[in-house]
């Protein structure tokens, strides 16, 4: 799936501002809605919105940028923030206690893309309505973005920003060295060599390595980049076992085998890379696409004003160029909050157009609302990964199924131990991940 320019325009418009609130019905299924009011509130109300810290391009809170601009348009509406677990693997199985218990906050959460499905199953989310009777509303966002949050053809999650890897790399060393950012892995493998050995970085190439979801989407990309794919389309064929996933494996375990990532990317995830790269470290870093902000942060970057982006490279002889990891967070809310009108009137403004320009024009997060990406004043910015994100392929984790959680620790439980040695049997890894994965498939894993 591509963010295609020519998509980006047509989405863009035909948004609508339909209002989604009662229109979670379907025979059979029971809605969280029903006999609730979904209006705005008439008296002042407080809601608990939890997020990560979000920062502008001068390093401000971007979360309070848009809790004032929201509050200005329904000033009855009072939008707390709430402190957040550290990482999202931890957000994720605390907020599935929380919620699972009845707790009536946070009111609205902002969840990773591949939420929607576990969420939905076990009844951790308001549905937000059949896509069929929005049509309109979702028809202003591109079409992957729309499959992220939904399952069984609902909604699940109002969309708030997108993420795509992107290959971040020392535009001074570069040029110094007469050299242009690779277009292959072999071809990084062999300037980050040069630049190593030359003494300018310490580091090759850093990325996320650790044992979670973060090296489930790196070996997701490296293995599409093979020609291989975790699972078919619809979460059901296990296809990870391959000569792609062997190619892929070996590559990545290569890398630290030969001193191109250090051995400690073995415990890295976006934040301990970003960490080499911004100080200076390495002269390549894979990350999304809020890194570019990170990278030129004044005063918080060694690096700033001396990176460059693109597109992630692929292996030679490989006929699939441009590929990322479809990433993102949305805007759940929670099915037992007491301020239901006041939640989904603050999850929906954030996806809609005032609250997606201020994010677009003052921060380094892909907006998801197709008029706006395609904004000329928006992709014409000092940051190419607007421009750059209409042009990436997207490669799908098998988020559709209600075990996906489970699915992708099978994946980075095996693959982390072979990336911290440097090294194995990449074929037995396989072997083991795939008998991992279609365990959880089937719900039979933890």
């Amino acid at each position: 799936m591509r963010l295609s320019r020519r998509s980006l325009l047509a989405g863009g418009a035909a948004l609508a501002a339909a209002s989604l609130a009662g229109c979670a019905r379907e025979a059979g299924v029971a809605d969280p809605m029903a006999g609730r009011s979904t209006e705005l509130p008439e008296e002042p109300v407080t809601i608990d919105w939890l997020s990560q810290e979000l920062s502008d391009n001068e390093g401000n809170d971007l979360r309070r940028t848009l809790i004032e601009a929201f509050h200005k348009r329904h000033p009855t509406i009072t939008v707390r923030l709430v402190q957040v677990p550290p990482t999202t693997d931890v957000r994720r199985t605390t907020l599935t206690t929380q919620i699972a218990s009845g707790a009536v906050t946070p009111d609205v959460y902002l969840g990773d893309c591949a939420w929607p499905a576990q969420f939905a199953h076990h009844s951790l989310a308001m549905p937000l309505g059949m896509l069929s009777d929005g049509a309109d509303f979702w028809s202003g966002y591109p079409d992957p973005i729309v499959t992220a949050v939904s399952y069984e053809d609902r909604a699940w999650a109002f969309p708030m920003y997108l993420d795509i890897a992107f290959l971040y790399y020392r535009a001074d060393l570069l040029h110094k060295h007469g050299l242009e950012p690779p277009a292959t892995w072999e071809e990084l493998h062999r300037t980050a060599g040069r630049l190593t050995e030359a003494g300018d970085v310490r580091y090759g190439f850093v990325w996320q390595g650790a044992s979670s979801e973060t090296l489930t989407c790196n070996f997701a990309e490296m293995l599409a980049d093979a020609g291989g794919a975790l699972m078919d389309e619809r979460a059901e064929e296990v296809l990870v076992d391959s000569d792609a996933g062997r190619r892929a494996l070996e590559f990545m375990s290569g890398l630290v085998a030969d001193g191109v990532s250090p051995a400690a990317v073995g415990t890295f995830a976006e934040e301990q890379a970003m960490t080499a790269f911004s100080g200076g470290q390495s002269a390549f870093l894979r990350n999304w696409s809020y890194a570019w902000g990170a990278a030129n942060a004044p005063g918080g970057s060694a690096v700033a004003g001396k990176v460059g982006a693109t597109l992630r490279p692929t292996f030679e002889g490989s006929g699939r160029p441009r590929l990322s990891t479809l990433g993102g967070w949305h805007n759940f809310v929670n099915p037992h909050t007491r301020h239901l009108g006041a939640a989904l009137a603050f999850a929906r403004w954030v996806a809609q157009e005032e609250a997606q320009t201020i994010m677009a024009t003052t921060s380094p997060y892909t907006p998801t609302l197709s008029s706006v990406l395609a904004d000329p004043e928006v992709v014409g910015q000092d940051n190419p990964t607007f421009g750059l994100s209409a042009d990436a392929e997207f490669v799908v984790r098998p988020t559709q199924s209600p075990h996906y959680p489970q699915i992708s620790k099978a994946i980075y439980t095996t693959a982390n131990p072979l990336i911290v040695d440097g090294g194995g049997d990449a074929g037995a890894v396989l072997s083991e991940m795939a008998e991992g994965m279609r365990r959880a498939r089937d719900g039979e894993a933890l």
